[in-house]
């Protein structure tokens, strides 16, 4: 089989711009619902959906910073009634230094991206474009920090397993919580997304995860691992409504029944 050629674009956590090359285009977060990630699905699975980039400098910056159980000795599967949530890195980061999460604490100082303008809301596949990028971003954002309002204006009540999923990890944050590593990377497949007859717009990419851990506030670990790597090629389905553009859902390439857009 051939394979098509890939055009991403790569946004890059906590810096300050996005670079047409052909590289990924970086997501941080976990799950994308049942019919996505590695078809992994279930509210415990959230964690199982981590990526890497094979050129990216995101890669770097999870596998050197974070601590993952076996490497940080400080793992477990039960709660620590000693447990208690410090900072990342072992010490407050002055202003502005951005420091990953890790088995201390959460991430810190993370970048705020640009706030969404109207522009992002066109019926165009520029508006379409530039509002999936964005949704990248925030989701980055989010995942690190657990404020999810912004990703969410970008996602449609429809896929509801996302929703649900933005909702655990915001409880996981207000309960002491955080996520170690959990950045993705999406391979964009084609220039442009492709518009199906009732006006939904398939975008297909191949996503890249290596792992996520889940620090719940009891101390408790929630590790996952991407052992398979021939399942990570899915379609984003995204459609234009009156508020602008909403993701609706996504499906594997290979699935024969697309689910991705059934209705709550």
């Amino acid at each position: 089989m051939l394979m098509k050629e890939r055009t991403p674009v790569i946004v890059e956590p906590n810096a300050d711009r996005i670079i047409p090359r052909r590289r990924a285009l970086l997501l941080a977060g976990v799950g994308l619902g049942s019919l996505g990630l590695a078809a992994c699905g279930g509210e415990n699975k959230a964690a199982e959906q981590e990526s890497s980039s094979s050129s990216s400098a995101s890669e770097t910056s999870q596998d050197s910073g974070s601590a993952s159980p076996s490497a940080s000795g400080e793992a477990s599967n039960t709660p620590d009634p000693s447990f208690s949530k410090g900072y990342s890195g072992g010490e407050k980061a002055p202003e502005g230094k951005y420091v990953m999460a890790d088995y201390r604490g959460p991430a810190q100082n993370v970048r705020v991206p640009a706030r969404p303008d109207e522009s992002y809301k066109v019926n165009s596949v520029e508006g379409l474009k530039k509002s999936v990028f964005a949704w990248v971003e925030w989701r980055n954002y989010a995942v690190q920090t657990g404020d999810f309002d912004v990703a969410r204006q970008f996602v449609s009540n429809e896929f509801t397993e996302e929703i649900e999923r933005y909702d655990y990890y915001t409880k996981l944050y207000q309960e002491g919580g955080w996520i170690i590593d959990g950045l993705k990377v999406f391979e964009f497949h084609g220039d442009d997304p492709v518009m199906k007859d009732d006006g939904t717009y398939l975008w297909e990419f191949y996503l890249k995860w290596i792992k996520q851990i889940n620090v719940q506030g009891n101390g408790e670990w929630d590790p996952s691992e991407n052992k398979r790597h021939d399942d990570d090629t899915f379609y984003l389905h995204i459609r234009h409504a009156d508020s602008g553009w909403k993701i609706v859902g996504l499906s594997p390439l290979t699935s024969a029944k697309d689910t991705s857009q059934e209705k709550e």
